[in-house]
């Protein structure tokens, strides 16, 4: 998949139910994210997960170290 043309390898993403994105990228964040409560889905669902968040959405990886997609950015595209 891919985000603004970037080629992300995560396989699934946390999300806190409005607008907060995080893509998984290994083991320790999928653990960290399940002990923070966060929901983990799979990134086939990244895209309308996206479209149906609060309008602040952003897409981020979980360690905040690379955004995909910024908070009001309008122009995000994905592609499989």
């Amino acid at each position: 998949m891919k985000i603004n043309g970037e080629t992300i390898k995560a396989e699934e993403f946390a999300y806190d139910g409005c607008h907060k994105i995080y893509l998984i990228e290994d083991k320790q964040d999928r653990e960290e994210a399940n002990m923070s409560g966060y929901d983990l889905v799979p990134i086939s669902e990244l895209e309308y997960t996206f479209n149906k968040s609060c309008g602040l959405q952003f897409i981020s990886n979980w360690k905040l170290s690379k955004s995909y997609a910024d908070q009001f950015q309008a122009d995000v595209w994905f592609e499989d």
